[in-house]
């Protein structure tokens, strides 16, 4: 592997990917009568909440069925990206960078104590092999739009800026000053935006289908709760849709960042406590049809779901996404001992 292995440089490739194909989505549709994918080449139908009927196929696209035909609406993965991104050496997968080949890693057990400031907690050298976290969003009034919070993350690591409004520090827990956690801040949304965020992320995971992911970690909120405090996403396909924890009604949920959006609650909502630690645990088995969620809260199982979990078949989730991945108003929230692994924790 060559050196300079960056935060900045793993995840520039995603983010560049992501918008190239946000601008093929953005050229004008073409209707064509005959222009439907074969059925051999269909990877998922949904019908909206209209009754419009929405097929994705493996050239990448997005098809509206319009009449006896389809109109191609929206460019929504480029094909091939498992091939063009990752290269299996044996039994280990290694994610493809400028700088070489760096493993993709789907077990991790992170606390804070072991870094001096903040910006240590991320990959900044091939060296940093027993680092988790390559990146992070601070979207806010202060950087509302993709390419001013990526500026702005730009020039944090590269130690030329500091924080505007929304922030992530390395703190005292509030209820034991000898240990270090991390805590979230983020402020509410201005208007005309949709949501803020104040999260970092492992963007070297690599979860398919069947496969299982197992993730914990300790929770405190200080006042107000955000909406989704953990996210596992598909960062080669728009959107990067996938599964997320999320607070709904005062109690822990899981909604499907896909789809028709399915979302999981509570038959029996189990309140989140304010100035208290929880501990959040969540097993998925992935799959576009027949996955499984289990939700866990202090040791309470509060879900147990069969349900899709997957956007696709093809997918690969390796976003984990952790912190305030959305929010509408303003908020602090504190994390410590953050695991993830393929096996039951």
């Amino acid at each position: 592997m060559k050196s300079k292995l960056t935060a900045r440089s793993i995840v520039l490739i995603a983010m560049v990917c992501l918008a190239s194909w946000s601008i093929v989505s953005c050229e004008g549709s073409a209707v064509n009568p005959a222009g439907c994918p074969d059925e051999k080449d269909i990877l998922s139908t949904i019908t909206d909440v209209d009754g419009v009927t929405y097929t994705i196929a493996r050239d990448g696209y997005v098809y509206k069925n319009v009449g006896s035909g389809c109109e191609q609406v929206l460019k929504y993965f480029e094909p091939g990206f498992e091939a063009a991104n990752y290269e299996r050496r044996g039994d280990t997968v290694y994610y493809k960078t400028p700088q070489g080949l760096f493993p993709a890693r789907n077990t991790f057990i992170e606390s804070w104590d072991r870094y001096d400031t903040f910006t240590s907690v991320f990959i900044q050298s091939p060296q940093h092999a027993d680092r988790y976290w390559n990146t992070m969003t601070l979207q806010s009034p202060l950087a509302p739009s993709v390419s001013d919070y990526i500026a702005l993350r730009t020039c944090i690591l590269d130690g030329t800026c500091t924080f505007r409004d929304n922030r992530i520090d390395l703190v005292p827990d509030p209820t034991n000053t000898a240990n270090t956690v991390v805590k979230f801040t983020a402020v509410a949304p201005s208007i005309g935006m949709v949501t803020s965020k104040s999260s970092i992320e492992s963007t070297t995971a690599f979860f398919k289908r069947g496969s299982e992911l197992w993730y914990e970690a300790r929770y405190f909120f200080r006042s107000q709760l955000p909406y989704s405090i953990a996210d596992f996403e598909s960062g080669w396909i728009d959107q990067s849709p996938g599964p997320r924890i999320i607070i709904s009604g005062g109690a822990l949920a899981i909604e499907n960042k896909f789809g028709n959006k399915l979302m999981f609650r509570q038959a029996t909502p189990i309140p989140i406590p304010i100035g208290k630690w929880i501990k959040v645990k969540v097993h998925f088995v992935f799959h576009e049809e027949n996955g499984r969620i289990e939700l866990w809260q202090d040791g309470i199982r509060v879900l147990d779901v069969d349900a899709p979990t997957l956007p696709l078949s093809i997918a690969i989730q390796n976003n984990i996404e952790v912190g305030i991945s959305a929010t509408s108003q303003a908020c602090e929230v504190f994390v410590d001992d953050v695991r993830l692994s393929p096996l039951p924790l």
